[in-house]
């Protein structure tokens, strides 16, 4: 056997191979001479060289048939639509519709090339472009359909004539218009860096990927595909036959699925074919938050196609990726796995903060200096997101990364065993090391908003893995974002953060396991829950007095918080019982000076005074904010609840204009010290309505009301107790300024909210019954006027 340096001719000889745009011919040793478009001179020789097997039609969509019709994209539909039926006047000539797996690409497609098909002008042509063998062996057929010979077709085949150019030379010739997909393109590089990829003006190219910004697309019009909106999805539902249940339940369900359209495939599906023993939503859905894995049961039996099985469709990117170099992709979802489907700030996945954790060691590994091509790699194949999330207007947008609820979901459920515990302590020592806060550090408000949810969603995960280092972790960062969204007013996301750290240790009946439920407690008040909070304040008082004590200081925390609940409820006597019992055990144990205290004490003159003895409660109240000022000063919290209950028991005296003094002074220090959006500032500003209107001041009265009410609609929402209850006040300012029918339309809607919501013996029920019969009197020309509105939210 000769090597090539024995053998002159091979010194010599040329040795030419076609690609898919010209020859490339290769000289002796590493020389290579590329010719553009040469045409072979020598006849091809059918069936040799290469193996290749050939669709049998590229007329015919290589894609499962559409178990339901094509759902929302209706404004993308008719764009492609339109472009595919006159390709001569459309913008562009190529298309890319891309997103993530499993999201309807291939059914937009299937639909546009139906519809375009059916008017019987347009050649469908379908090519399968997931890998290079079948994308290479479709065009050819592709240019054969065209008009090309089989003897040209083998040539290109074989590699002795370009085979793009074929391909396109018969495109642009072709006698009828035609539209070309181009599906599951998720790797680029079958098109040689674009080489395959031409404009035409006989034909529309579509093509469908996970990628959105392959070079590749440089010439064509991108088009992100993302999920449905509700409606849609549970038309989707509907389409499967899942029609015996209502509309509140499958629009619960569409968004557990995300909307996902091929998740709400699956779940139709399965529900649908439930025949010998139905399973209803509600059942759906607790067997699929046991076993996420359900929803592939919705597939056809047999189903071989992994893009159709949501556990699979994932990691089909994820295997490309480690193709591509990239293996640490898979455990970069995997961390971010831990998190919520909720806007994730960057700032977590910082590369100096990874290399602190345990996941350099993970399988695959996960090193800082890799930490950014693993997350371009998950945005290239569309499984996560990168967006701006607003931080307010005084800062820029916070860079964020964000996946898909399903995918989350799903990715969670198949790490491995091995991997969940460095994933999930690597995930809580990430945020821990972020947020770094403790009992005197703060976070700003837009922070705390954006990490809440994640704090929660890492809780619920660890717990569930019962990872308990990771547990302990995640449980002291709720417990600090849960104290400061109280401490803040963000009531909403005090309850999510409450909830989740008492689901956790509802059955620790440790003191920090009780305080996790006083915290529940006292969230479900803030939000006007009042008989949940009330439920839960007395368990934990019970289960505190046995473990603790009677006069243990969480103990009169729970009394505290009890007798506000029950203040809520109109209920003042046992309020009043249980604020007493908090108020003198305080005086004992922490003195009169101490600001808890000086609450109760506050608290309790309200509670007094709701009795209708007055001098008892301005006694009470007088005194306390006298102690308040003289050991916390004028702008603390507690001295500015101290002088509202004050001015609250002075206008139930009818001593209007003291009264008016010392809510002005309220709220000016509540703004300074609160901020102007804060519940005790809008307490303030609801007491100051009232004063001003007994005052007759009603247009000033006017203002203050609607301020607080606009700003209560938007913060606790419009069935807020502490919502209603401001307008009922503004309903009786409105009728005072003769704006009857207003008056009257808000009194009648405020009235039917509070029977519903607080029952008709609530003491604001009340109120609001008096309030709507005065508007009604007063529209039939009477002008009584039934006095004052009822409880105030101090």
């Amino acid at each position: 056997m000769t090597s090539p340096s024995d053998d002159p001719l091979r010194e010599t000889a040329l040795r030419a191979v076609a690609d898919g745009w010209g020859r490339v011919y290769q000289a002796a040793g590493n020389q290579f001479i590329t010719e553009y478009r040469v045409e072979p001179h020598s006849r091809p020789h059918a069936g040799a060289g290469l193996p290749w097997s050939s669709p049998e039609s590229v007329r015919t969509p290589l894609a499962s048939p559409l178990n339901s019709p094509l759902r929302d994209r209706r404004a993308l539909r008719h764009t492609l639509t339109q472009a595919a039926q006159d390709p001569g006047s459309a913008e562009n000539s190529m298309y890319v519709v891309y997103g993530m797996a499993g999201c309807g690409k291939t059914a937009l497609v299937q639909t546009v090339f139906d519809e375009t098909v059916a008017g019987g002008t347009v050649v469908g042509l379908w090519v399968n472009a997931s890998d290079e063998t079948s994308f290479r062996s479709g065009m050819l057929a592709v240019a054969h359909d065209r008009g090309a010979g089989q003897r040209e077709v083998d040539a290109a085949r074989e590699g002795r004539r370009p085979a793009a150019d074929l391909v396109w030379h018969y495109l642009d010739h072709s006698p009828e218009p035609w539209l070309l997909v181009l599906d599951n393109a998720d790797d680029p590089g079958v098109f040689r860096e674009g080489i395959w990829l031409r404009r035409s003006s006989r034909g529309t190219v579509l093509i469908t990927s996970r990628h959105g910004d392959a070079p590749a697309w440089r010439r064509a019009a991108r088009r992100r595909l993302d999920v449905l909106d509700v409606a849609d999805a549970v038309d989707v539902l509907r389409d499967f036959a899942v029609s015996a249940e209502d509309q509140e339940k499958l629009e619960l369900l569409a968004c557990r699925l995300g909307c996902h359209p091929l998740a709400l495939s699956l779940a139709g599906a399965y529900l649908g074919r439930q025949i010998l023993e139905p399973v209803s939503v509600d059942e759906y859905l607790r067997r699929l938050d046991a076993d996420p894995s359900l929803l592939d049961r919705g597939a056809a039996p047999g189903e071989r196609d992994l893009r159709r099985l949501v556990s699979s469709t994932w990691q089909i990117s994820l295997d490309a990726l480690t193709e591509q170099g990239r293996p640490e992709a898979t455990t970069l979802l995997r961390l971010l796995s831990c998190y919520a489907a909720a806007p994730l700030p960057v700032g977590v996945l910082a590369p100096s903060g990874l290399d602190t954790t345990d996941l350099p060691h993970a399988d695959p590994p996960l090193v800082g200096d890799r930490a950014n091509l693993a997350l371009e790699g998950l945005v290239s194949h569309s499984l996560v997101s990168l967006l701006d999330t607003p931080a307010g207007s005084e800062r820029p947008p916070v860079r964020s990364v964000q996946a898909h609820p399903l995918l989350l979901d799903t990715v969670a459920a198949r790490m491995p065993v091995d991997q969940r515990s460095p994933v999930l302590h690597a995930a809580a020592m990430l945020l821990q090391r972020l947020l770094m806060t403790g009992s005197e550090q703060y976070i700003d408000a837009h922070s705390l908003r954006l990490f809440a949810p994640h704090a929660s969603a890492l809780l619920r995960r660890a717990a569930q893995e019962h990872v308990d280092g990771a547990v302990a972790v995640a449980l002291s960062i709720v417990r600090d974002l849960r104290r400061q969204s109280y401490e803040r007013g963000d009531y909403p996301a005090t309850r999510a953060l409450a909830d989740e750290a008492a689901r956790v240790t509802h059955d620790d009946g440790s003191a920090d396991g009780l305080a996790d439920r006083h915290e529940q407690g006292r969230a479900l008040a803030a939000l006007g829950h009042f008989e949940e909070a009330v439920e839960v304040h007395r368990a934990t008082l019970r289960a505190r007095e046995a473990l603790l004590g009677v006069d243990h200081p969480d103990t009169l925390d729970s009394a505290h918080a009890l007798g506000i609940s029950l203040y809520g409820l109109g209920q003042w006597a046992q309020d009043e019982e249980h604020m007493r019992r908090a108020a003198e055990g305080r005086a004992r144990t922490l003195g009169l000076t101490h600001p808890d205290t000086i609450d109760s004490r506050g608290r309790l003159a309200e509670a007094v005074g709701q009795q209708q003895r007055w001098p008892e409660a301005r006694q009470l109240a007088a005194a306390n904010l006298a102690v308040s000022e003289e050991a916390l000063g004028n702008d603390h919290p507690q001295t500015l609840l101290s002088r509202i209950a004050l001015a609250w028991v002075l206008a139930g005296i009818g001593e209007w204009d003291e009264a008016a003094v010392h809510t002005r002074m309220t709220l000016e220090g509540s703004e300074r010290v609160l901020g102007t959006d804060h519940p005790r500032t809008l307490a303030a500003r609801h007491r100051l309505a009232a004063v001003l209107s007994q005052l007759g001041r009603w247009q000033e009265a006017l203002q203050e009301a609607e301020t607080v009410r606009s700003t209560r609609r938007k913060i606790l929402g419009a069935e807020h107790p502490h919502t209603l209850s401001i307008e009922i006040l503004l309903s009786r300012i409105l009728r005072h300024t003769g704006r009857l029918d207003q008056a009257r339309h808000l009194a009648a809607r405020t009235l039917s909210a509070c029977t519903r919501l607080l029952g008709d013996d609530h003491p604001d029920t009340l109120s609001c019954r008096n309030e709507h019969q005065a508007t009604l009197e007063n529209s039939c020309g009477t002008t009584t006027d039934h006095g004052d509105v009822g409880q105030e939210d101090g």
